[in-house]
């Protein structure tokens, strides 16, 4: 990391971070397009490897009672299905994606803070002056930087561009898991499988919310209650669960590929660091100007 300059101006120092950051946009980019271009071409051996699995392994019996047109017939939907997704494994369609999941979060947050607004109107008994509160609750819930929207391009500054690559890598495990949700309702349409499992319970899973029990690659191996009641019996479900981690570990191309897109994120986080820094001193410097000639303005005599 470059040594901080405590004398160098706070306003250069964050151009000059820009014009690093620039530097460092497009080997990022094609480094992102070349792991894309590797993704599309595993996610559809690596699905069908993961449901031959499943089907040879949790219920041979029940695809071997489908009759040969019926398994054919699958197998194409499968495939068209995949196909169609690794369509839109590119950048552009992945940014339009990160926009919804972003503005889908923000959603939630908004949402939270009025829950939280409305409870404490409660806990207060519906007061509306200033003692409740809510003035206060409302100062600290400014919308922040997270919440602008995505550019369609790679930005300059460091901290927009990490949460640029951030919601980009979001939106590569949100594609590939509704493409597992659909590969799972086309299973169930053949009885390989017993359920489809909710796609909030799959993102809690990729989340690390949930823990689920050891299966193979790209597969889902968890316990679920068969019923709303505490005591419900649990029964063991397998379904797809398609994961950049595991198509990763199991191409050695593409986990390289990952590896270098690391290096690069090393050197933003590199850069974040420094811009956090010179953008807290150019904050703290200028409310201390302004203090200082607010002072002076009420300390000068009127004529």
């Amino acid at each position: 990391m470059q040594h901080l300059n405590p004398h160098q101006d706070a306003s250069q120092a964050l151009r000059q971070l820009e014009t690093e950051t620039d530097r460092l946009v497009l080997p990022l980019l094609r480094q992102l397009e070349a792991y894309l271009r590797l993704l599309r071409q595993q996610v559809p051996h690596q699905t069908l490897q993961a449901v031959f699995v499943l089907v040879s392994q949790d219920c041979p019996d029940r695809y071997s009672r489908l009759g040969p047109d019926e398994r054919q017939a699958l197998q194409r939907r499968l495939q068209t299905l995949t196909a169609e997704a690794c369509c839109l494994l590119t950048v552009e369609h992945l940014l339009l994606l990160a926009r919804k999941l972003q503005a889908d979060h923000q959603r939630t947050k908004q949402e939270r803070r009025r829950k939280m607004l409305a409870a404490l109107e409660r806990l207060n008994g519906g007061e509306q002056d200033e003692s409740s509160g809510e003035g206060l609750i409302l100062s600290v819930q400014e919308p922040s930087e997270e919440d602008i929207t995505l550019p369609l391009v790679p930005p300059r500054d460091p901290q927009s561009l990490e949460r640029w690559c951030v919601w980009l890598r979001q939106a590569m495990v949100h594609h590939l898991r509704t493409l597992s949700h659909q590969l799972n309702v086309e299973l169930l349409n053949h009885h390989l499988i017993q359920a489809v499992l909710p796609v909030r319970l799959l993102d809690a899973v990729l989340a690390g919310d949930v823990e689920a029990m050891q299966a193979p690659e790209n597969l889902l191996k968890i316990s679920v209650p068969m019923g709303n009641e505490e005591n419900a019996p649990q029964v063991v479900t397998c379904v797809l669960l398609l994961r950049l981690q595991d198509m990763e570990f199991a191409h050695r191309p593409l986990q390289r590929s990952r590896e270098r897109l690391r290096k690069h994120r090393k050197e933003l986080q590199n850069l974040v660091t420094r811009s956090r820094h010179w953008q807290r001193r150019l904050v703290t410097e200028q409310a201390m100007a302004d203090w200082n000639n607010d002072l002076r303005q009420i300390q000068s005599p009127r004529p």
